[in-house]
């Protein structure tokens, strides 16, 4: 199992928001590469950047923060925000960040999907946002929409996604632990190897999805509770081996 810090930007700083209000963004660091290189010291392998601008407006906004942080860290880097286009999808990979992270766009063009999916494989992964209720939200979570996250997740297989990311936004940012249960829904009806994120807070989060003994879930995206220190990163190092 994977820990991935999170690194959230907004105007090149790394902040975090609290269920995905942009009017709750607290802000961490003015250097996001600094940020990276104390989550690289303290044994990081991966990290898990979003472009918070570039979720909102549709385009990448800090693709070239992240790129610096890929640079500067040498660490394995997965990349989500704005990428709507192909052409979009090919410039953030271009720069060397190993996977690129499709949400919206997803939602929207499954022909786009289907089209990743076969040129990039891997480097390509899904990520779905949603509320307490299993509804799927966009457009970095300002946008409902008509789907539910068990019967979409569930249709990605046959696309040929193997793993996604899936967020809680009701629990993102709140320190008060992720839904278990409705974790276990997405894991049973969907088939498909998960990547948590969504009010991770402390070490008996990680065992508690520990405790679910269920090799599907790959890796535990940390954000918040690192930044406030309810968790050190080195406790969910520990816990998640």
């Amino acid at each position: 199992m994977i820990i991935f810090p999170a690194i959230d930007i907004i105007d090149g700083e790394a902040v975090r928001l609290t269920r995905g209000d942009f009017e709750s963004k607290k802000r961490y660091s003015g250097d996001p590469v600094k940020t990276a290189l104390i989550w690289k010291e303290k044994g990081a392998q991966w990290l898990h950047i979003v472009d918070l601008d570039g979720a909102k407006y549709g385009v990448c906004k800090n693709l070239q923060t992240a790129a610096k942080i890929k640079e500067k860290s040498g660490l394995k880097v997965e990349y989500g925000g704005g990428i709507r286009d192909m052409q979009m999808l090919k410039e953030v990979l271009n720069t060397g960040i190993d996977r690129a992270i499709l949400g919206t766009k997803v939602i929207e063009d499954r022909i786009l999907l289907k089209e990743a999916v076969s040129m990039f494989g891997n480097r390509l992964i899904v990520s779905l946002d949603f509320s307490a209720k299993g509804i799927i939200y966009k457009d970095g979570w300002q946008k409902e929409t008509q789907l539910n996250i068990f019967d979409y997740a569930a249709s990605l297989k046959p696309e040929g996604i193997s793993v996604i990311i899936i967020t809680n936004i009701s629990r993102d940012g709140t320190l008060s632990g992720p839904d278990i249960g409705l974790i276990e829904k997405v894991l049973q009806k969907s088939g498909l190897n998960l990547i948590i994120a969504g009010g991770i807070t402390t070490v008996d989060d990680i065992k508690k999805l520990k405790d679910l003994n269920n090799p599907a879930i790959t890796g535990i995206i940390i954000g918040k509770a690192l930044y406030e220190g309810t968790i050190s990163f080195e406790d969910a190092l520990a816990a998640a081996e």
